[in-house]
């Protein structure tokens, strides 16, 4: 589960503000697949950025599962980070993998146990429909 709360983000141009995010607030339920779109400039990567901590909002609230992931500390984001999954806009596939081998490969990097990323990588293949693919 994802929760923003009007979550808000200004950065510093000069002695100029440019308003990024202004007071969005979303929920995303557990198992739910989200999509942002709009238009160019519009703020979809900052927002992106900002739920994953790659970028820290000014003010607001983001919560995964239960935690406010604003508030942790590095070693504890990090943790929090590999509960969630992200494809953006240039993903980046290796083209010398299959579907099943490009899902598996940030797992390998993670230290997984091959046993549990294999059994973790059917599952998020059965989640998006997939499965034909591995």
């Amino acid at each position: 589960m994802i929760e923003i709360k009007n979550l808000r983000k200004v950065y510093k141009a000069g002695d100029q503000e440019v308003l990024a995010l202004d007071d969005v607030s979303l929920h995303v339920r557990k198992g739910e697949i989200f999509g942002i779109i709009g238009l160019s400039g519009a703020g979809k990567s900052t927002l992106i950025r900002c739920i994953n901590m790659l970028e820290r909002p000014t003010s607001g609230t983001i919560v995964v599962d239960g935690s406010e992931i604003t508030s942790l500390d590095k070693h504890k984001l990090r943790l929090s980070r590999q509960k969630i999954g992200m494809i953006f806009q240039q993903f980046n596939l290796l083209s010398s993998r299959n579907v099943f081998d490009n899902v598996m490969f940030p797992l390998q990097i993670a230290g997984v146990p091959r046993e549990k990323a294999a059994k973790r990588v059917h599952e998020l293949l059965e989640l998006v429909g997939l499965t034909d693919k591995t």
